[in-house]
């Protein structure tokens, strides 16, 4: 069976359009990108729109939650955002939706955050390993335990 270290990295793309002027398109195509760069497979990709896309709870963001938890088992599992306001502008609110990807065993990484100057994979890499408890050779947890509302 082959270890967690030696699959890639699983992510999920989450995005949301809140007014009917947004579109999440762009913003897809950059978390396509930069998970080919870093060599993680996408699993697919998730958006919320309208009044489903400020709620707390919502359809497609569940949605993700539960395939990352069913596909996830023994990968490292990531849920990609564009940047932070796309999980939610209310920090409360996005810590409170960023601790059920942690509860299923993810970490939420905004591509805005990881595309500084200079960065690369080891970087990104070395700043998720940095965030969690080696559980094993090429293994690390990350949870997101911050406050929730």
């Amino acid at each position: 069976m082959d270890s967690d270290a030696t699959k890639p990295t699983l992510a999920f793309i989450y995005d949301r359009e809140v007014t009917a002027e947004d579109s999440a398109g762009d913003r897809i195509l950059i978390c396509r990108q930069f998970a080919r760069e870093l060599g993680w497979a996408v699993s697919g990709q998730w958006v919320d729109r309208g009044p489903n896309a400020v709620a707390l709870r919502r359809t497609f963001w569940t949605g993700m939650v539960a395939a990352m938890e069913h596909e996830g088992r023994e990968r490292r599992i990531i849920c990609l955002v564009a940047d932070w306001h796309r999980i939610a502008f209310d920090e409360a609110a996005r810590n409170t939706l960023r601790q059920t990807v942690s509860d299923v065993g993810g970490v939420c990484v905004a591509v805005s955050d990881e595309q500084l100057p200079g960065t690369s994979r080891d970087v990104a890499m070395r700043r998720l390993r940095a965030a969690g408890k080696q559980i094993g050779p090429g293994a690390t947890l990350v949870r997101h335990d911050g406050a929730t509302a």
